[in-house]
């Protein structure tokens, strides 16, 4: 849940996230038609045009960190984390253009709407993440001392290891880039997927990670398991012959 909040519900205004975002396409060329149908008039081009100079701009890193603000504030809003509308400001617009005279134009509003139900699973991710913090260390202790001796903790260690990394792939991976666009047909859905694709790679190295040390601790459990067993001496009753009792 930690790991999905990071991936699906950061909003960030940095160029990383607004480059990944606006390669989805529906997103990029709401963008650039809704700018280039204000922009164009002033311009003295046709809309068309603009907007496919715009989306090239869009494609290009330099030309998403002109976007960044108002791309974060748009994600913000999807996920119920922002109440004002995302605009366009005019500063913006002549960065996005590349033409001074959109300099008084007006702010342009984004049509981006609140989705409820990532909005609810937003919040109930949160929620999740920060109870299950105080959990672990809950249960961590608990796991310290009862009959540790016996490798128990150590052998618990390793499974919860592996169930992280599976859960890893599965929230941070899987359900952004699936899930949350199919409860929606909202355009900026589209975030989700283009996020947890940039994330991938660091979502991959945090599985393996966890993989390499649930198996170090699984190994190491089997072994001290056997090491025990071995030096562990056996009942002597077993071997006692039955008693005889006479009168």
């Amino acid at each position: 849940m930690f790991w999905m909040d990071r991936v699906a519900f950061s909003p960030s205004a940095s160029t990383d996230n607004a480059y990944a975002i606006l390669g989805d396409e529906n997103i990029r060329e709401e963008v650039a038609n809704l700018v280039a149908s204000v922009d164009a008039p002033v311009i003295g081009v046709s809309a068309t045009e603009l907007a496919d100079f715009i989306e090239s701009i869009a494609r290009i890193r330099a030309g998403a960190r002109e976007m960044r603000v108002f791309v974060a504030d748009a994600h913000a809003r999807t996920i119920g984390e922002r109440d004002e509308p995302v605009v366009i400001t005019a500063a913006e617009q002549v960065q996005i253009v590349r033409n001074e005279n959109v300099a008084l134009q007006p702010d342009i509003t984004l049509p981006v709407e609140e989705v409820g139900l990532i909005s609810a699973i937003n919040t109930g991710a949160r929620r999740v993440g920060h109870g299950s913090q105080a959990a672990i260390v809950q249960l961590a202790a608990a796991g310290l001392l009862m009959r540790s001796e016996q490798g128990e903790f150590t052998f618990a260690f390793a499974v919860g290891a592996a169930a992280t990394a599976a859960g890893l792939i599965i929230f941070g991976f899987l359900v952004p880039a699936t899930v949350f666009p199919a409860l929606s047909d909202d355009t900026w859905t589209g975030v989700f997927p283009r996020l947890a694709r940039r994330m991938l790679p660091f979502t991959f190295v945090f599985a393996l990670v966890s993989i390499g040390v649930g198996a170090l601790a699984y190994f190491g459990t089997s072994g001290l398991r056997q090491r025990r067993a071995r030096s562990t001496p056996l009942a002597t009753s077993r071997y006692r012959e039955p008693q005889r009792w006479t009168r």
